[in-house]
């Protein structure tokens, strides 16, 4: 009886430690529970390292090589390409907000420089491209009146310039003849006539001198016929304006009419420049700009003129635009028919603007890359004007004093390709590029 109290003793006791120590497990479980301010909850992660994908050619990203080197197509340094996304810290990189990142030695081997975009007076040196003629208002052809055989020539082949009223040639002309005899008739008459049939008389007399008039007859011309009362057996065909003969020199019997040009004359104190205009380049052009034109007969020299004529016509075979402007010649020492090259200068106002370096054509929209701060780059779409030699209109997209890439920007779209078109690590949101040339310094893989 006293063994079996003993036991019994030794089981209660049993219990009562059990049951003590699962009270205090418990009251330890609730105090793990309740809200801690002071630390966090669970121990941040082990960072780790960015993982080194391949190396890779910023202009043939196919090429894709576990060890540095050189491009085995074009020679070019190798880069390495890191798996991007987020960093060991679990902060976003520059890649998850679109942007390129490049390292000190990145921005160095692509020769990356930057400039503000800003408003400049821009200009537009047009060239074009034509050939020199004389002015057609101001070209003369001289036609005999009357038929008949040329009997005597005032010039020859050796004079070229000619002044207004000046002897050409002399044409034997029945036809002249007639009207000589008319114009002497009416004049006798006249002087044989009574007072009362005067009046009459000097309306034929008047009549028959014009028609020696339409032929040629200068007043001069009618006095001495008047005073010697001789028919001349020749009429003297005169230049009707100064200028230069350019083309038709007549020869001694050649039988003239009156539907044959003997002579073209045509002033050369002022030629005409004739050239093409392309299409895209029709909207700059307003009468009355300057041009310089330069020609192989006097290289080094500039002749300046001005725009007179823009054509309403378009070339469809080569989409061009006729346009013509007037070149002083005092000088007389440019030619018709002298190809020559022009150049215009056309203001075009100040606008905002970027070097041509820093705009990127690709086919359906133009992009720049902006600074955000060194080494961490935006791509940005923009909308362009004019392109002048040196410098782009921006119409949208920037505003003055952005930090635009005019110098490495082929490389720096490169780097983006090459992230957009190669299988990283960690998938990137939608809408946005995963770029990196090379790590930060501080997560760069350790070796031991």
């Amino acid at each position: 009886m006293k063994s079996y109290k003993n036991i019994l003793f030794t089981l209660l006791a049993i219990v009562m430690v059990l049951t003590g120590l699962s009270c205090r497990k418990a009251g330890e479980i609730t105090t793990s529970l309740q809200p801690q301010t002071s630390e966090p909850l669970t121990a941040p992660a082990t960072p780790q390292a960015p993982r080194l994908e391949y190396w890779t050619c910023s202009m043939h990203p196919q090429v894709k090589e576990p060890k540095p080197g050189n491009c085995p197509i074009c020679g070019m340094t190798l880069i390495p390409l890191y798996a991007t996304g987020a960093s060991a810290t679990g902060e976003k990189t520059p890649s998850d907000q679109g942007e390129v990142y490049l390292s000190q030695e990145g921005i160095r081997q692509a020769s990356v420089r930057v400039e503000p975009a800003e408003k400049r007076g821009l200009s537009k040196e047009l060239l074009i491209f034509g050939s020199l003629g004389y002015n057609f208002n101001l070209h003369r052809d001289v036609i005999p009146l009357v038929s008949g055989r040329i009997e005597k020539q005032f010039i020859d082949f050796n004079l070229t310039e000619v002044k207004k009223g000046a002897s050409l040639i002399s044409i034997y002309s029945t036809e002249a003849i007639a009207y000589q005899e008319e114009y002497l008739k009416a004049l006798r008459e006249r002087w044989l006539s009574t007072f009362y049939e005067r009046e009459l008389l000097d309306s034929m007399v008047k009549l028959a001198a014009e028609k020696l008039q339409r032929i040629g007859y200068t007043d001069d011309d009618l006095k001495h016929l008047q005073e010697d009362c001789k028919v001349a057996p020749d009429i003297i065909v005169r230049a009707p304006i100064s200028g230069s003969i350019v083309g038709n020199m007549v020869h001694i019997g050649e039988m003239a009419k009156p539907d044959q040009p003997l002579y073209h004359i045509v002033p050369l104190d002022e030629l005409w420049f004739n050239a093409q205009v392309f299409e895209p380049d029709l909207g700059l052009l307003e009468l009355g700009q300057k041009v310089r034109i330069t020609t192989k007969s006097f290289p080094g020299e500039e002749f300046v003129g001005k725009l007179a004529f823009i054509g309403r016509t378009l070339e469809a075979s080569n989409r061009t635009i006729p346009v013509r402007f007037t070149i002083p010649n005092p000088k007389l020492r440019l030619l018709p028919n002298l190809s020559a090259n022009g150049a215009l200068e056309i203001p075009l106002g100040n606008f905002l603007s970027v070097p041509n370096s820093a705009v990127l054509d690709l086919g359906t929209r133009h992009v720049v890359y902006i600074q955000k701060e060194v080494g961490a780059y935006v791509r940005r779409n923009v909308r362009v004007g004019q392109v002048t030699q040196h410098y782009t209109k921006i119409i949208e997209g920037l505003t003055a004093g952005d930090l635009v890439v005019t110098s490495g920007a082929f490389l720096v779209d490169a780097q983006s390709q090459l992230r957009s078109a190669a299988p990283v690590g960690v998938d990137a949101p939608v809408g946005t590029e995963k770029t990196s040339e090379s790590p930060p310094a501080a997560a760069q893989p350790h070796h031991h």
